[in-house]
């Protein structure tokens, strides 16, 4: 679920990839806005379209996107080796691996 302030549901960014990583890391769900300044700015999903006149959305975060993991800085894992006479038939190792969430 988004957790934007509501009565603060806009913030000023530099680039649109500061926004991204701004909303992906706080699991704020949203959209950012090319403004005539050159800049962006991050709102929340109730922004009301036509409030900023200038605005052009050129990016939408939803919800299913927080669900994921948004790099593999969020993966940890293990990588084991292991032979089975099976595997020595075709190849020199067998590598097993475990990937898992990094709690957060």
């Amino acid at each position: 679920m988004s957790e934007w302030n509501y009565t603060k549901c806009a913030k000023p960014f530099g680039s649109q990839e500061e926004a991204r990583t701004f909303m992906i890391e706080r699991n704020f769900a949203g959209q950012i806005l090319l403004r005539d300044n050159g800049g962006y700015t991050a709102v929340c999903p109730t922004y009301p379209e036509g409030y900023y006149p200038d605005a052009i959305p050129v990016e939408t975060i939803d919800e299913s996107m927080l669900d994921a993991p948004a790099s593999s800085e969020h993966l940890v894992g293990s990588i084991t080796d292991s032979v089975t006479a099976d595997d020595e038939l075709c190849c020199d190792t067998r590598q097993e691996v475990t990937i898992t969430s990094r709690p957060q």
